[in-house]
């Protein structure tokens, strides 16, 4: 219990530095708008910013999507089923999202350092894109302790996925 409250209060966390990415994407959108409209000039860059926050806002609220249940379960064929099997079948499909999300964190994290390695900087607004593959590499970990703590519930005996069922 102490794990999942752990691992649900680090998504909030996270979760609000992509309530900041939108805010930021909504910002620039207005900017860049009234730049160009009223001034004829735009914002330099803005398609840069645009998708660098979105990269950030899609990062940092995974995770919590996950433990609010708003994430794709199909129970429908599952639920008919012996509740020993739906619970080999919770292990194993979360097993499965760990194992992405483990290998999502741990891959976005070696780009970030060949990126960073190589200077990689956007063309117009000249922002590195290597913090932009460590705050992915950082949300698939932390959205990763969310399938952990599926198995570790399963394991302990609870058959029913956090909310998912």
């Amino acid at each position: 219990m102490k794990f999942r409250l752990f691992a649900e209060s680090t998504a909030k966390v996270v979760e609000s530095v992509g309530v900041v990415a939108v805010i930021v994407m909504l910002s620039v959108t207005a900017i860049d708008v009234i730049g160009a409209k009223l001034f004829q000039n735009p914002l330099r860059g803005a398609t840069e910013l645009m998708g660098f926050a979105q990269i950030v806002a899609i990062s940092c609220t995974i995770a919590i999507g996950l433990y609010l249940g708003r994430h794709i379960a199909i129970v429908f064929f599952t639920s008919r089923l012996p509740v020993s099997v739906q619970k080999v079948i919770n292990t194993f499909i979360s097993g499965l999202g760990f194992f992405l999300f483990i290998v999502l964190s741990w891959q976005s994290f070696t780009y970030g350092l060949s990126l960073k390695k190589a200077g990689e900087i956007s063309s117009s607004a000249h922002i590195p894109f290597y913090p932009f593959a460590f705050v992915i590499s950082l949300c698939a970990a932390i959205a990763s302790l969310y399938f952990l703590n599926e198995i570790l519930q399963l394991f302990m005996g609870r058959g029913e996925k956090n909310g998912a069922n």
